[in-house]
């Protein structure tokens, strides 16, 4: 066979009956790129290594040929640079601490380590605790992989492939009847000539910290729809900064779109009818500077005119020097009654 890149995937193709067709398929790419590729096109080194696993070959033999394997092999063998960066890259990863307190929550870290060279996967012994399974393949894990994952998953996969930095992504594998979430953290090591060599990486099961996320959300969504039936929002205000965080609801009874604008005290003091505002003001001051409970009643009027009667309570936390730091109350309309 020929030694060039086009005359050897031109070869596996006629070898394996494979038509460009079925390769544009399982790439994303057009025939017309895979008919430029068996003419020696360029190729992107993402692509090259989605070309060589789709057709079952090593991606540096079907790039560069035979020498090019015994050389590189060669060279990564008798290179220190690569021991020292596969440590030095471990040991970045391990020593995140947030990770590894997370990772002590739960089943704990799994390392592993991908040879982009020769596509070769190793998993540290534990990987039966994120997988059900021993991964010793590309397939494998790719077996293991939530089908509605994979095509994400490969996408981030080439990126990294591409970047320089850390990477961090989540995904689901499938283990029988049950699904986990996995948390992967991954660093690229290359050579010399700043060819990637291989993907060094942790992983652990988050599965439960992603549980908690959606128990907070539905407890969130709840929430938001009790204080709408009930026509109550809550607020917080951060006294020292005047940082005011309103919810959903308690923009609506202001008669304002949710979170369309960051809230002020000013614009809040604003709304008040003129007659309330001095009485509103003077029991923010009572329970900021005599610690008096915070209980008032005020009318606001809304952007379109119209009055509502606001029933408001709060509560004023200390720092540790014992002054006043946060307020954290709700705002009910209560026009129905007050009316009524």
């Amino acid at each position: 066979m020929e030694e060039t890149f086009g005359a050897r995937l031109k070869g596996v193709l006629e070898e394996k009956k494979i038509m460009l067709k079925q390769v544009a398929e399982a790439l994303g790419v057009s025939p017309s790129a895979v008919h430029k590729w068996t003419r020696g096109g360029e190729i992107e080194y993402p692509r090259l290594l989605e070309l060589a696993r789709f057709l079952g070959v090593n991606w540096l033999w079907l790039r560069y040929g035979e020498q090019a394997i015994a050389e590189l092999e060669a060279s990564t063998a008798a290179d220190p640079h690569i021991g020292a960066l596969r440590k030095k890259h471990l040991a970045e990863i391990m020593e995140s601490e947030a990770r590894m307190k997370l990772a002590q929550e739960v089943s704990g870290v799994v390392t592993w380590e991908w040879n982009v060279m020769t596509d070769h996967l190793q998993y540290s012994a534990n990987d039966t605790s994120l997988f059900g399974r021993h991964i010793r393949s590309m397939d494998d894990f790719w077996a293991c992989v939530h089908p509605a994952d994979v095509a994400r998953l490969r996408d981030v996969l080439r990126r990294t492939l591409d970047a320089n930095e850390m990477h961090e992504w989540e995904f689901r594998v499938v283990d029988g009847e049950t699904t986990r979430w996995v948390s992967s953290r991954a660093t690229l090591v290359r050579d010399f000539d700043q060819r990637p060599v291989k993907m060094i990486g942790v992983s652990l099961d988050i599965t439960e910290r992603r549980r908690a996320e959606a128990a907070l959300r539905q407890n969130e969504a709840l929430l938001a729809k009790a204080q709408e039936i009930a026509h109550l929002g809550a607020w917080y205000w951060n006294i020292q900064t005047d940082d005011c965080t309103w919810t959903d609801e308690a923009y609506r009874i202001f008669g304002w779109a949710p979170q369309a604008f960051k809230v002020t005290m000013e614009r809040f003091l604003a709304s008040i009818v003129e007659e309330d505002r001095p009485r509103v003001q003077a029991a923010i001051h009572a329970a900021i500077v005599e610690g008096q409970p915070y209980r008032v009643e005020y009318d606001i009027v809304l952007p379109d005119g119209s009055r509502r009667h606001i029933r408001e309570e709060g509560e004023v936390t200390l720092d540790e020097h014992g002054n006043a730091a946060t307020m954290i109350g709700a705002s009910q309309d209560v026009t129905a009654q007050a009316t009524g």
